[in-house]
């Protein structure tokens, strides 16, 4: 048997994406500071997962996907950012039980101001719950809770999956996937740096809907594809799109990656389609459609650069997946250098 070491190609996202891409914000290097501060001022991180967290460069993500949020706005985005990485990374060896209990603190703490705990999780929560009130508009916190309550359910139903050593088939995982990723939590961050508010009847919308779910498919299917390598090599495989695609289709790594390319452009022709024969709700909420409907661009091109430019994926050969689009698995059972 061939010792070679496994390599595939990555398909090219990047050439599927026509949007234009901003510079990113410009308060992108004092808000990472002051949020991983923030962070660090709660010791809920150890320091192997503090240097994952700054390694990750979550702020750099939320300065390519929201380059137009302003100062207070941006700061806020990039500590509920890394308020996620603290949850995941806490609930990543967790059972179903005991996710389900994080997950209920995370959630209770944001929805119910006579909610009280004492773990450290509530305590920074509740310190996040009490900067973005200052400025959430109601219809942009009833969605951000919306989404929330799907996410800390979807995480609960995650663990629970991988307790049982359980992989979900295709129809069934891209519901979850879509949840669990966090990706519509953040898109709500669309609404609330745009300072609008979308009605229900645009959300509700079944076109809209096409358009809105097209974007958070694109995000969440590349971030599988990029994260495969890491996981992989971690044994964290099972909430990953590539593992489902292999073990229901009998794809081979290359296969599966191949297939993903094909679904991006799918869902980018279906949201540029569907984007141009999006109906009225009367001009005022017209403009803020087009707003928002930018803002999904802004998250689907900048998380695809944002990809290549941390080192969360590729570590230190970030630059060759860019250029060459190769990669080589790692063993297993090892993490990725991230420097």
């Amino acid at each position: 048997m061939s010792s070679a070491a496994i390599q595939y190609t990555l398909p090219d996202l990047l050439s599927l994406c026509s949007f234009d891409f901003s510079k990113p914000n410009p308060y992108l290097q004092e808000c990472s500071a002051e949020s991983n501060a923030w962070v660090t001022r709660f010791n809920v991180l150890n320091d192997k997962n503090k240097i994952k967290m700054e390694n990750s460069q979550s702020e750099l993500l939320c300065a390519l996907v929201y380059p137009y949020a302003g100062h207070e706005g941006f700061r806020t985005t990039c500590d509920f950012v890394n308020l996620l990485f603290v949850l995941d990374h806490l609930s990543d060896d967790m059972n179903g039980k005991d996710a389900h209990g994080a997950c209920e603190v995370f959630y209770q703490v944001m929805a119910d101001p006579d909610f009280n705990h004492e773990s450290i999780l509530a305590k920074i929560t509740l310190d996040f719950r009490q900067s973005i009130l200052r400025a959430a508009k109601p219809q942009f916190f009833k969605h951000f809770l919306s989404c929330l309550r799907g996410y800390t359910q979807a995480v609960v139903q995650e663990a629970e999956l991988r307790e049982a050593g359980e992989v979900h088939d295709l129809i069934n995982f891209v519901p979850l996937r879509r949840e669990n990723s966090a990706v519509r939590c953040c898109f709500t961050f669309i609404e609330y740096n745009l300072d609008i508010e979308l009605p229900d009847a645009v959300f509700d919308d079944p076109i809209f809907q096409s358009v809105y779910f097209a974007a958070v498919d694109m995000v969440c299917w590349s971030n599988d594809l990029f994260s495969y390598n890491v996981e992989q090599a971690m044994g964290h495989t099972s909430n990953n799109i590539v593992t489902v695609l292999m073990q229901e289709k009998g794809m081979s790594v290359q296969e599966a990656v191949d297939s993903i390319g094909v679904v991006f452009k799918q869902l980018m022709t279906r949201f540029l389609k569907d984007k141009s024969r999006l109906p009225s709700w009367g001009a005022d909420v017209d403009r803020d459609v087009a707003l928002y409907v930018e803002g999904l661009t802004r998250w689907v091109g900048g998380n695809l650069v944002w990809s290549f430019q941390c080192s969360r994926y590729f570590g230190t050969a970030n630059n060759v997946a860019l250029l060459t689009r190769l990669v080589t698995l790692y063993p297993k059972d090892t993490e990725v250098e991230q420097e």
